[in-house]
Formats: structure tokens, sequence, C-alpha cells
């Protein structure tokens, strides 16, 4: 009895060459990476604006005279990086949502459509950390630079 003819074996990832590593990579980076950035370098602004010393300034007025436009322009230039994830995320979308045929479950079992799986990952992780980096700036445009709760 003759061998059944074997079907020809296509690749998983079909598309793969339409999307670069490099820019799932940014994709799924950038937006976690300025959020990170947004936090620790806020942080560490606003924490010596107003605490220079060992102690909290006295009349609650921040050191540094640009501490609250250096905020908001930090905050500002985070937010384009993550939305500049996201933009290249969605295009890596576009580019594979097509790859394979058939529902995401079944796909997801044996590994079809990689190209397409980075690409949500890194639309959702760049625009969810867009929104957290939105939500940080929110305290900057609507309270003091340095409370003073103390005489």
């Amino acid at each position: 009895m003759p061998a059944p003819a074997e079907r020809p074996h296509e690749h998983p990832s079909p598309h793969r060459d339409r999307v670069s590593t490099p820019s799932q990579l940014i994709g799924l980076a950038i937006g976690p990476a300025a959020w990170a950035a947004q936090l620790e370098i806020g942080y560490g602004l606003s924490s010596y604006a107003c605490f220079p010393q060992d102690r909290a300034l006295a009349d609650g007025h921040p050191v540094l005279a640009g501490e609250h436009l250096g905020l908001v322009l930090l905050n500002l230039a985070c937010l384009a990086a993550a939305l500049f994830g996201a933009w290249i995320s969605l295009r890596g979308w576009r580019a594979t949502r097509a790859e394979k045929e058939g529902a995401e479950h079944s796909l997801l079992e044996v590994g079809e459509g990689r190209s397409r799986f980075l690409a949500g990952c890194g639309l959702l992780t760049s625009a969810g950390f867009a929104l957290a980096i939105l939500f940080d700036l929110a305290p900057i445009l609507g309270a003091p630079a340095c409370w003073n709760f103390g005489p």
C-alpha cells in the first residue's frame, strides 16, 4: 500500500516577513519603558524640588523653578513614546491580521499566527501604558507641586 501523499507544511507565521522583529519589540517594550521612565524620573524630579534636604520646604514652594513645566513635558514625551509604540503595533497588526484562518483559540493551541499575536500584544501593552501615563498626568495638572501640612 503506498504511503499517503504529504502536504507541504506551511510556516506557522507566514506573514512574518511583513513585520520586522525590531518593530515588534519596540511595540511591546516602549509603552512599559516610557511609563517606568515617567514614574522614576518624575518621582526624582518632584521629590528633589520639594525635599532638597532631609525635611520638606517650609514655604511649600519648589526649589526648582521649572519643576512643574518639566514634569508636564516629561509626561507628554512619555505619552508620545507610548502612543508611538501603539502606532507601530497597529501597523504590524494590520499587516498580519489575515495571517491564519480559524478561531483564535484553535490557533493559540498549535502556535499559529505569532506575528499577529505579538502585534496584538504590543498594541494592548502600549495603549494600556499610554492610558496609565495619561492618568499620571492629571495630578500634575490639578494639584500643587509641594504640599505643606505643617506650620
